[in-house]
């Protein structure tokens, strides 16, 4: 007995000018068409806060793989013959930090920019929702890069994106009380 297909291909291909037609059906040449679309998406929080969340990791990706390729050269470092810090762990902290400052600041002034809690104790709830964050990245950071021997700057881009559900959930409800 024959295996059935799972998938099936289409064999017959749309013709240049039903392609077209598609396209002009879909109204994607209308500029208005386009505006609207990107204005009613971005008037989506969830969608703000995660154009924030991507350019944070982008800073903070950006920022760990300069410091732990450019600055540490992949090298640990000991201080004062005490303590041996993995460069994965000195470049992990430098870029959350980065990523943090620029979160809170993207997402203070364009995400929740409703919310009337004072700055500084959003600022204050939002450090401690990260270190939570912080806490669950260096966790699958650590388990990525030592038990499955993943790439570090590889490991700290899929960490990043894991956690950010939950992020924006404690974001909007905890620090900027939405």
């Amino acid at each position: 007995m024959p295996m059935k297909r799972l998938t099936t291909y289409r064999t017959d291909k749309p013709s240049l000018k039903e392609a077209i037609s598609w396209v002009l059906k879909l109204k994607l040449t209308d500029k208005n068409w386009w505006l609207v679309s990107i204005d009613s998406l971005w008037q989506q929080s969830v969608v703000r806060y995660f154009f924030a969340a991507a350019t944070a990791t982008f800073v903070d990706v950006f920022v760990f793989w300069f410091i732990y390729n450019i600055i540490l050269h992949q090298q640990n470092h000991d201080i004062l013959g005490l303590i041996n810090l993995k460069a994965p762990t000195i470049s992990l902290v430098c870029g959350f930090g980065m990523g943090l400052i620029t979160n809170f600041l993207i997402t203070k002034f364009f995400v929740f920019n409703e919310s009337l809690t004072r700055t500084r104790w959003q600022f204050l709830k939002f450090i401690l929702v990260s270190l939570v964050v912080f806490v669950a990245n260096y966790y699958l950071l650590w388990f990525l890069t030592s038990h499955l021997q993943w790439y570090a700057t590889i490991a700290r881009a899929v960490s990043a994106v894991t956690i950010g559900l939950f992020s924006f959930v404690a974001h909007k409800f905890f620090s900027f009380k939405i």
